[in-house]
């Protein structure tokens, strides 16, 4: 998952409504979802929208999780079938959305490299140490797009090989982000700032009545330092970086993993935001545009029209 490098940042200390009015105090909520937090701040909130939160996420905790055996990632991950294995449908449209993604920045990002992941001791298998050659080579040739198999009538996955298995991390908390979006805007809440994880979502106005401001973090800076501000209307911004998670004492054993070589990436970037209408297609985009690197990436970021904050290791 992206890793959380968003600091949260009112646009203003007031509480005034937007289009003026009188004050009224900020609202915040918070729980746990899919192995980190998530944090609802508005100021017309109440249980009901906590709960509605809470609930979905739960919800889709329990298709996505490549943690829970009694997911419906996990069901279909552990059979070794090659017929059509019958999922919910959110789990196909997660699935289409990530491949679009894939399609259009040269398929680094890729939703079946689960076997890398765990190779490299940073999925439900907690290896020590990094993967021999062999190991590697093995694990590589059970991951890749073709292998992979999807239809909505009606819902279900298919594997090509037995063995393959997929992990939806890189796109899940924004997924379900663009699902919450829409969820609290149908249930009357106009104004709020949503996080999941590292993905950030400003909907409406602050309390002032000017876009809500997130920061940017640097890996040199302190808890809450930020090193850029960035206004979000209706948009959401997602950060994809390398300096969190990582293996003790091995810096650069990280979980970004580049499938074109089955490595983590190692190409001068700490992390990349950014910021979209999508929180699935930010959170899809930053993950891509780190292994892609600072000089892919630009490229394909200028190419597809992305908004994007590059931080590079010092």
């Amino acid at each position: 998952m992206p890793a959380a490098l968003m600091a949260l940042i009112l646009a203003s200390c007031g509480n005034e409504l937007p289009g003026g009015g009188a004050k009224e105090p900020l609202v915040e909520f918070s729980g746990v979802t899919m192995g980190t937090t998530w944090r609802l701040r508005a100021v017309k909130t109440d249980e009901k929208h906590r709960l509605m939160v809470q609930t979905h996420l739960n919800a889709r905790e329990a298709v996505f999780s490549h943690w829970r055996e009694d997911s419906a990632l996990s069901k279909f991950n552990s059979h070794s079938s090659t017929d059509w294995f019958p999922v919910p449908a959110e789990l196909v449209r997660i699935v289409s959305e990530a491949r679009e993604i894939a399609r259009i920045t040269g398929d680094v990002l890729d939703i079946t490299c689960a076997p890398l992941v765990d190779a490299w001791g940073f999925g439900r298998t907690r290896e020590a140490e990094p993967p021999d050659e062999n190991k590697l080579a093995k694990a590589m040739a059970r991951c890749g797009w073709r292998h992979l198999s999807w239809r909505l009538e009606p819902p279900a996955l298919k594997k090509a090989l037995p063995g393959l298995q997929i992990n939806v991390a890189s796109v899940a908390e924004g997924f379900v982000m663009d699902e919450l979006i829409m969820q609290l805007n149908a249930a009357g809440l106009r104004h709020f700032l949503l996080e999941v994880g590292g993905e950030v979502a400003g909907i409406g106005l602050a309390p002032d009545g000017d876009p809500w401001k997130i920061g940017v973090q640097s890996p040199a800076s302190r808890e809450g330092d930020v090193i850029q501000t960035l206004p979000l209307l209706n948009q959401c911004a997602a950060t994809s970086g390398i300096y969190r998670h990582f293996k003790k004492g091995m810096p650069s054993v990280h979980h970004l993993l580049d499938p074109r070589t089955g490595r983590p990436v190692s190409q001068g970037l700490a992390s990349v935001t950014v910021i979209h209408e999508s929180a699935c297609q930010a959170d899809g985009f930053a993950t891509a545009l780190m292994i892609l690197g600072p000089v892919e990436g630009r490229r394909a970021a200028a190419r597809l029209g992305l908004n994007a904050v590059w931080i590079e290791t010092e």
